[in-house]
């Protein structure tokens, strides 16, 4: 890796940690759109999920992210070394451009810009879908690695993306009534299709474990939300699914089909 280019990564991939972390803190935590005279119905619509549970999902998230970030910093000792932080050169402006993207994201979504907030959230999963097709990021090896590079930069970020697209465009279109709860009874199975597709074709376990928690999230926001109604309970298998999947795949490291394919084309970073 060129010198150049490793302080260019630490210096930009250490301001957007901050700055998403900020966002996060400074305009979801410290100032919440949630409040009784909001008529975008933040609280109540049909995908609003538990903010206990999203909060710890962050909390995990942004512990990773900092241990993704710190390995930059680490001097390679060796081959493995050079190719890890080659590696994280490469993934590192994908991390980049999504942690910004969630700061804008967060301070829109807080000042009730719904519309161009919703555009961020697209544009950034466009971004993590193109890191996890260009970069493979699934198939990583060694497992300690896997776990430092994907989870963080791939695999939990496209989750949430996933969970937030559906619930910011939830509040910008108003749904929260009668037919509008109907549509998403229906739209929620995307939640299952999506990590469902990602764990058969490639194995990736870690969007399934993801997905799962935001999905239990989701179950226990409806739940509280309106206890008489079916979104929670098709929150909660989809979340159980997921999980059993998740594990299934965990273990036996066969649950997709594509699995040899898939293996010739991972990053070896043994």
């Amino acid at each position: 890796m060129a010198h150049s280019d490793l302080n260019s990564h630490k210096v930009f991939t250490i301001v957007s940690f901050v700055l998403s972390v900020y966002g996060t803190l400074r305009y979801l935590v410290g100032r919440s759109p949630a409040d009784k005279h909001n008529g975008f119905h933040v609280n109540d619509t049909p995908f609003t999920a538990n903010i206990l549970v999203t909060f710890i999902y962050w909390v995990v998230l942004f512990l990773m992210q900092l241990s993704f970030v710190s390995q930059v910093f680490v001097p390679a000792a060796n081959n493995d070394g050079d190719a890890r932080l080659d590696y994280s050169r490469k993934v590192g402006w994908h991390f980049t451009l999504f942690n910004v993207g969630h700061f804008v994201w967060s301070m829109l979504f807080a000042r009730k810009h719904f519309v161009w907030s919703e555009i961020v959230l697209i544009l950034n999963f466009f971004n993590i879908l193109s890191l996890y097709a260009t970069h493979k990021t699934y198939s990583i090896k060694p497992l300690k690695v896997w776990a430092l590079i994907h989870l963080p930069t791939a695999a939990l970020p496209f989750s949430w993306l996933l969970l937030a697209i559906f619930w910011n465009g939830a509040v910008m279109f108003h749904v929260h009534k009668f037919v509008g709860r109907v549509v998403s009874n229906v739209l929620i199975w995307d939640f299952l299709l999506a990590p469902g597709l990602l764990l058969f074709a490639y194995n990736d376990w870690g969007v399934g474990f993801s997905s799962a928690v935001l999905m239990f999230a989701l179950g226990l926001g409806q739940f509280f939300t309106k206890v008489f109604a079916l979104q929670w309970i098709f929150a909660f298998v989809i979340a159980g699914v997921l999980f059993v999947l998740s594990v299934i795949a965990a273990i036996t490291g066969s649950l997709g089909t594509s699995r040899a394919i898939v293996d010739e084309e991972a990053p070896l970073l043994t």
